[in-house]
């Protein structure tokens, strides 16, 4: 009887928590794919905003491009993260047919 304690105790230790507050963004896992889902198709759509929080781990979340508003469970969602560093970035193009011609 001890060793099931144990292991579960273990278990339930190694389980990320997520909680989740009205205005974050979200992704979404897809599971529409099923078994065939292929290597390089997205597995998580969105992001979407969270607009309620209710018990027991369900979240309702509102498409930013369509405003629809649907109810899911937390399990399928995971924060979004976007980097800002990203949005400012400067991209340098060079032409291939004349390499030291750099345009800005």
């Amino acid at each position: 009887m001890f060793y099931k304690e144990k292991t579960k105790r273990f278990y339930d230790s190694s389980i990320a928590r997520k909680e989740f507050v009205v205005g974050q963004q979200v992704l979404m896992y897809n599971s529409r794919l099923g078994l065939m889902g292929g290597k390089l198709r997205l597995k998580w759509i969105g992001p979407f905003v969270v607009t309620n929080v209710y018990p027991y781990g369900a979240v309702e979340i509102k498409s930013q491009s369509t405003d629809k508003s649907f109810k899911v469970n937390g399990h399928r969602l995971k924060p979004f993260l976007n980097n800002p560093a990203l949005v400012d970035t400067v991209v340098e193009e060079t032409s291939l047919l004349d390499p030291t011609a750099v345009s800005p």
